[in-house]
């Protein structure tokens, strides 16, 4: 084999090395095809002897009719809405949501707080791994006018059960986690807080009708995380979300004895 043969083969396999190392990665997500909508299923009705103070169910439908679930658990009067896979192809956001459910059950917040999780809100778009759901609109643009079927499901259980925290996880194309806080000043500040603990980017969050600019409209805390869907660092993401409910618990815990003192 002569000398540029030897040199085209290293190239060449250096950049298939490179290319592996910029694909996202996630242990359950294997073809890059989304997440069925009967996975997430299955791991809720797994959980159903496993878990303190739960239950799942339905709260409304896509607009192909899949059945959109959610889950509750906790007894505390307090109710944390965290919310993923509105976009269908950032299946992070989904894996997060129910892998958080393990860290709650050991955790002494289920006493404290009522969380209710809709892991996947797109099931339409996450079959196909597209951003929109199956009638070409961007749910995270839509929760002015709840217009989709998927906004109005979420839209039913936040009236239902409002909220004092309103989390909405979702997958970004960067190699770093970011926080995108609703524009009030509760939200700053408690974005500036988990900066603070954590060194993890914050930005206000754009008035485009994002989940968060619901949580503006009904003055509660509300939040966009961002997961880097190009790190191997962070895994699928739950470690981020799992620190950013516990800085906010911490957070209101000093507000508590600052407004006390």
């Amino acid at each position: 084999m002569n000398k540029a043969l030897k040199i085209l083969m290293i190239l060449t396999l250096l950049g298939l090395f490179t290319l592996c190392l910029t694909i996202p990665w996630n242990p359950q997500l294997k073809d890059m095809t989304g997440v069925r909508n009967v996975y997430v299923k299955n791991v809720l009705a797994g959980y159903s002897d496993k878990l303190y103070s739960y239950s799942y169910d339905i709260c409304g439908y896509s607009v192909e009719s899949k059945p959109i679930y959610y889950c509750s658990i906790g007894e505390g009067t307090e109710t944390i809405l965290i919310i993923g896979g509105l976009h269908g192809n950032e299946p992070k956001g989904t894996y997060a949501c129910l892998k958080l459910l393990e860290k709650l059950n050991s955790s002494n917040l289920i006493h404290k707080y009522h969380f209710i999780i809709i892991p996947l809100c797109n099931p339409d778009g996450a079959e196909r791994f597209m951003r929109f759901n199956s009638k070409g609109a961007d749910l995270n643009r839509d929760f002015y006018t709840l217009s989709q079927p998927e906004t109005k499901s979420i839209w039913k259980i936040f009236s239902q059960n409002p909220p004092i925290l309103l989390v909405d996880v979702h997958e970004s194309s960067g190699t770093q986690p970011l926080i995108i806080y609703a524009n009030n000043t509760k939200s700053r500040l408690m974005a500036e807080f988990f900066n603070s603990e954590t060194g993890i980017l914050v930005a206000l969050a754009a008035n485009v009708g994002q989940s968060a600019n619901l949580a503006e409209k009904f003055d509660i805390y509300g939040a966009i995380i961002e997961l880097p869907g190009y790190s191997h660092e962070y895994g699928n993401g739950t470690v981020i979300l799992w620190q950013f409910i516990q800085s906010w618990d911490r957070y209101q815990r000093v507000t508590l004895l600052l407004t006390d003192s």
